[in-house]
Order: structure tokens, then sequence, then C-alpha cells
């Protein structure tokens, strides 16, 4: 921070001698903490007039005593090198006042921080510290309004969070679509069980998968959206082939619909039945695709693309107006693990801050394009890494219990999402994500 020198002078305006500071009669200095003041009296005026600092309006004139704390004093009033300094810090009182030892009426105030900073109080025996006056943000907090708790804020503000177990599926298999609002509901379609594609779906109720009504076309690496009992299941392939089918769950069973207009596998979706976007993906001849499509119900409409050709992204969204498409690859599988993120306001795709692990098979993602996560993924060694996005950054939080890649998720909360099957040992784990009910707060001076 600064060093402040101020200037004192002494002069009678016609009441008896009085301190001026800088010029002005007996002003009052306004502090900020972290810096350092020194009144310098050195000017001739000010011989026989030592100025200190009190808690007490006219020091001890008025009953006071000095006030010591980050206080220094040098030489003789009046001569060179003579001064009376304050190291201001957070636990600095707010109100003190500058005064003559020898003099009563001589001094004025010197103020810490302003109105609206938190300062230095009695409060059942604890003391409350002030903040620097001087910033707009002195930091953050977790907020947990339940319990009325609070906790340091982790690096980047990501949310509280763990996984735990949550009930297999019945069929294990990888690289299948998923979709869900919580992790108490989702519904898992489609996939590779490591002898081929499958038309098998599973519903969940937050402790077991049920099986429901199968899919009407068997495929994996397909792209799902929604929730567990209005989704889509878009594209995918059936052996080499890459397929441009499109089926919609009404909650008991699927129907056929409007066909994306390029077929392709490995692309990721986000949105409802109504209004949803698909992108990236792979042909069948491999590499990455750019390709995005809007859904709105009824038709497939081709939109900007991505600025970076890939499939196998990790996903945020609700809608066909926002999305965040993160990492995924864009050549042979183990090759072109990317680390890109691009936001989708409704119109066009544009870079933000890359994910901290470059990674394909990733396919998995839970909450808006403001606030989520994503997780797992990795070619061609699997990742247990969870990452969370704030709308401006991605922070590192906790790990799955175990790496894998090529698994899905349920796609609608970053408080309570879900990532079921994977490989690349063909599994049918389920794991669940819970945050804690923290909320983060930002401490400021206003």
């Amino acid at each position: 921070m600064a060093t402040i020198t101020l200037t004192v002078t002494v002069a009678n305006p016609g009441s008896g001698n009085r301190y001026y500071i800088d010029g002005v009669l007996q002003a009052t200095v306004s502090a900020i903490p972290g810096n350092t003041y020194i009144f310098d009296q050195a000017d001739g005026t000010n011989s026989g007039h030592p100025l200190r600092l009190s808690i007490t309006s006219n020091g001890t004139h008025g009953g006071g005593s000095a006030y010591t704390t980050g206080v220094t004093t040098s030489g003789t009033p009046g001569s060179a090198n003579a001064y009376t300094q304050i190291v201001v810090t957070a636990t600095t009182v707010q109100t003190l006042y500058y005064y003559c030892t020898n003099h009563s009426g001589m001094g004025g105030s010197f103020n810490v921080g302003n109105s609206s900073t938190v300062q230095l109080q009695d409060r059942k025996g604890f003391d409350v510290q002030n903040f620097s006056a001087d910033q707009t943000s002195v930091g953050q907090i977790y907020y947990n309004s339940a319990s009325g708790s609070f906790k340091a804020v982790k690096s980047g503000g990501a949310p509280i969070g763990s996984w735990s177990s949550g009930g297999a599926l019945n069929t294990v298999r990888q690289q299948l679509g998923g979709a869900g609002e919580s992790n108490a509901a989702a519904l898992a379609f489609g996939g590779d069980s490591g002898s081929g594609q499958l038309t098998v779906c599973e519903k969940y109720n937050g402790s077991t998968w049920t099986e429901v009504a199968d899919l009407a076309s068997a495929r994996s690496n397909n792209a799902g959206f929604g929730t567990s009992t209005a989704a889509i299941s878009a594209g995918g392939r059936n052996g080499d082939t890459a397929l441009n089918l499109v089926e919609s769950w009404n909650g008991s069973s699927w129907s056929e619909i409007a066909e994306i207009n390029t077929g392709r596998y490995g692309a990721s979706g986000v949105g409802t039945t109504t209004s949803g976007l698909v992108f990236g993906g792979q042909p069948d001849s491999g590499g990455g695709q750019a390709v995005t499509e809007s859904w709105n119900g009824s038709a497939w409409t081709e939109v900007s693309d991505l600025n970076t050709a890939r499939g196998k992204l990790g996903k945020l969204g609700t809608s066909n107006s926002s999305a965040l498409a993160a990492g995924g690859g864009n050549g042979p599988p183990g090759t072109g693990q990317r680390s890109e993120t691009e936001v989708w306001d409704g119109s066009s795709w544009t870079e933000v801050a890359e994910i901290n692990t470059a990674r394909g098979s990733l396919y998995t993602g839970s909450g808006t394009a403001t606030d989520g996560i994503i997780f797992s993924g990795g070619e061609p060694t699997p990742s247990a890494k969870t990452e969370s996005w704030n709308g401006s950054s991605w922070t590192e939080v906790a790990d799955l219990a175990a790496a894998r890649n090529s698994m899905a998720s349920g796609s609608l909360s970053s408080s309570s999402a879900i990532g079921f099957g994977g490989g690349p040992s063909v599994t049918g784990a389920t794991e669940e994500w819970t945050a804690a009910a923290f909320e983060v707060k930002t401490l400021t001076t206003s």
C-alpha cells in the first residue's frame, strides 16, 4: 500500500493556535487500512506543539490518553525529521483524533475507512475486524443459510460437494445416452455392453434402476438430454454406421421423430423435448465435427458451428438458447484431447476459459451454461476429475470414486447430479453428486 505524508503547520486564525494539515485548518484526515500516515512536524511553526493521536476528542485535554497502537514518533517538533507516524491496519480504531500534548483545542479528526466500513467493535467479547475501504471486494465465503455457518471459499468460488455411490445399472454399458433432473431422477438409454449396441432403457428413482420400454433402434454414442419423463436420444451409431435417428421419450415409451440433418455419433445434447441443442460429434470416418443443430419441438435447424470441431464433449445447458461445450476430442481414440470451452448464446459460439484437464470421451455435464459441473473422460487413461464452472472459470473439485470415461449423466442440476455407466472396463456403477447448502457470499465495503 502507500505512505502518505501530511504536512503540519501551526497558526492562529484568531481563536488561538491551531494545526493546519496540508494548509487546511484542523482538516479531517480520512485514512485507509494498509496505508502509513506521517504527520510531518519539521516546519518551525510546530515548535512546542507535539502532535499525538487519541480515541478521545482533544486527547488528554478531553480526559483521554494517547493512542499508541501502530504509532511511532521521532525528533523535536519544529526541527528536521520530526514526525508522528501511524500504520493503519484492519484493527485500527475507526475514529481517532490528533491533538497537541501541550495545548487544548488545536487538533481535528483522523478517521479510518468510511461510513460503510465494518470496523473494530465490541460484540459479546469478540472483535469484528474492519475490511479495506479502498477495494470493492475483500474476499468470498460460503454461507449456509440453514445452519447459519460460514466456510472459507475455495479458489475460483467452486461449490462444496461430494460424490457417493448410487444403485448400479441392471445392464452394464458405456457410451450411453442420459437425461435427468437430479440424482433422484434419471434415465439411461442405449450404449455398448462391450459386445454390441443396445436398446435398453432404465429409469432411476434415487436408489435403484428399473428397466422400462426400450429404444426403437439399438445404438451407442447417442446424444441425450431432457428429464426422466421427457427426453431425447439423437444420433449415435450402430456398428460402424453413424446415425441421424432421433427418438423422444414421453415417460412410458420411445417414438421416432424428425431426424437430425447430419448423421453422427459422439455428439452432445442439452435442453428439453421442445427446446434442445445437439453439437459436435464424429462421422463414420472419424475425426471431429463442428455441426450444431437446434430443436424446437418439431424440427431440427442447422445453426452456427462450434469454433473447434470435436466429438464426445462435456456439456451444460437447459435450452437451445443457452449451452456450453467443453473438452472432447477431434481424432481417433486416444488422440486430439481438447480443453477448449465454448458458450452458446442462441446464435453463436464464443470461446471462454478452458477446462483445467484436456480430455475426450467426456460426454457428461450437469447444470446450466453459467453454473455446473463436468466429470470423467480421458483417453486412453480414464479420469476421475470433476470441474466446476461458475460462468467465467473452471475449478477442480471432488473427484469421482472411480476413474472412467464414456459415461452418461443427468444434465439439469449443478447441486444434485448423477453419472452412470462408462468404461474402459465396462461398468454399471452410478455415482451421485450432492452440493452442500452453501451460497457464495462476496464481502464488500459497500
